[in-house]
């Protein structure tokens, strides 16, 4: 097995790693002003606040995770570099399911806010790595000089 090989692995997990660790912090930054923009909206129901609450509020790290999976793309040295795009997004769908805290026994409803909230990010990095390596794929225009 060439050692190059394993360098090459661990230098990918870690800038997938990165990635998701500095897409947190700019995360937090977006979060401020879009906070402000959000905060009188206000959901009736379950299915606004199973469903879409979720997504409003999630929506700046959904943002933040699309260009990290793009980055993980650009910086991943491999000739498919969407699968190292995986590495991230089981980061984003995990960890995701931590941090939520009831007073009460959570109900149905509650677990749907908490998968939505914990996928929508992890789709996000998924599809803005799947743009990105279809961009990095797609040949540019053919500038020709004229004779």
């Amino acid at each position: 097995m060439n050692p190059f090989r394993n360098i090459v692995t661990a230098r990918n997990l870690l800038i997938g790693a990165g990635a998701y660790y500095l897409a947190g912090w700019l995360n937090f930054f977006l979060s401020i002003g879009y906070q402000r923009l959000t905060d009188r909206i206000i959901y009736s129901g379950d299915f606004e606040s199973a469903v879409v609450l979720p997504l409003v509020v999630h929506l700046p790290k959904a943002i933040v995770a699309a260009g990290a999976g793009a980055a993980v793309v650009w910086l991943c040295e491999s000739e498919r570099p969407v699968g190292w795009v995986i590495f991230p997004v089981l980061l984003y769908a995990v960890l995701g399911f931590f941090g939520f805290h009831w007073a009460q026994p959570p109900v149905l409803v509650d677990r749907v806010q908490q998968t939505v909230a914990a996928l929508f990010p992890a789709v996000a990095c998924a599809l803005g790595g799947m743009m990105a390596a279809r961009r990095r794929t797609t040949p540019g225009p053919v500038l020709s000089t004229p004779d």
